[in-house]
């Protein structure tokens, strides 16, 4: 049995190698970034759109936009290979791919006025390309916006504390949104304002939970929180709404270590399974090239350039 606390620490460290080395040389030698060189979002400020952020929201936004339900739900559904594979992909395929590629994404989209991808793609290879690619990105969003939303609604009617919880953490993240950009609060006396009223929202949704047991009722409302969410200025909802999650991300994620670290905890399953199990469609899926499917975000995920472009709103 091997204790998972070794592969933490070697996680750890393959990270760091990682960003010390191969990130710094394409920061400095393929992207040669600058830190004189204005943003779009200060050069075309119009406090809409294009609004600087600080570099602490900014990490929470591209962090909780990144690492949101696709990388808890791919891993876990990879583990019917055992977690040998799923490890392996992971490591080697974020440090090398995943991260490079959503990097160049967000620095392609700095240097091209803070537009998305598909813009980019014009700009580059030809108009042709450019609508291709959007219709391209028209119909991966609706499939994974269908994806999310059965997901959410699945666990709202599962657990409807969680939805209480919810409903009410979006309120709380506008109000530190105009508390920050429109009231200049510091930074970190709104995070713990904001952080202090998701406790009350989380003890709220555990006392009342919201019981909505009409499927499409859940998936109406998700529908119109997208549509706002889209609609709305980032500064005003999705910055310090990633900004508060990723706080409680990194809170699970530091706990649940230090409790793996503290029982000696060791891996229950097998490294391997078998090469071939009934995972997509309950059909025979085999480990290669299945699992840089199922897994997608927490290793490389397409649907990232588009959250890392026409997101900037930075520094």
């Amino acid at each position: 049995m091997i204790s998972v606390w070794i592969f933490l620490v070697i996680g750890a460290v393959w990270y760091l190698t990682f960003y010390f080395t191969y990130g710094k040389f394409l920061q400095n030698k393929v992207v040669g970034a600058e830190e004189k060189r204005l943003t779009p979002a200060h050069k075309n400020f119009d406090g809409i759109d294009y609004v600087p952020a600080n570099k602490y929201i900014l990490y929470g936004h591209h962090v909780g936009a990144i690492a949101g339900t696709g990388p808890i739900i791919g891993p876990t559904l990879a583990m019917a290979w055992g977690w040998l594979p799923a490890l392996l992909w992971i490591l080697i395929a974020n440090a090398i791919l995943g991260a490079v590629h959503d990097y160049l994404a967000l620095m392609a989209s700095v240097r091209y006025e803070g537009k998305t991808i598909a813009t980019v793609t014009g700009n580059v290879i030809s108009n042709r390309a450019k609508y291709i690619f959007l219709w391209f990105i028209l119909f991966s969003l609706i499939l994974i916006i269908a994806a999310f939303i059965i997901f959410d609604v699945s666990i709202f009617m599962l657990r409807p504390q969680v939805a209480t919880a919810i409903l009410i953490f979006m309120p709380i993240a506008i109000f530190v949104g105009v508390l920050i950009y429109k009231f200049n609060f510091a930074l970190k006396y709104a995070l713990i304002v904001g952080l202090l009223l998701i406790l009350v929202a989380i003890w709220v949704g555990y006392n009342v939970p919201l019981v909505i047991t009409d499927y499409n009722t859940w998936v109406t409302i998700l529908l119109i929180y997208g549509w706002l969410a889209g609609w709305l200025p980032l500064w005003y909802l999705l910055q310090p709404r990633d900004f508060l999650n990723v706080y409680i991300m990194w809170g699970g994620i530091i706990l649940g270590a230090i409790a793996l670290i503290i029982s000696f905890a060791s891996f229950q399953i097998p490294a391997l399974t078998s090469y071939t199990q009934p995972l997509v469609g309950y059909k025979p899926s085999p480990i290669w090239p299945v699992i840089v499917l199922v897994i997608a975000c927490g290793a490389l995920s397409g649907f990232h350039s588009l959250v890392a472009s026409g997101l900037l709103q930075g520094n």
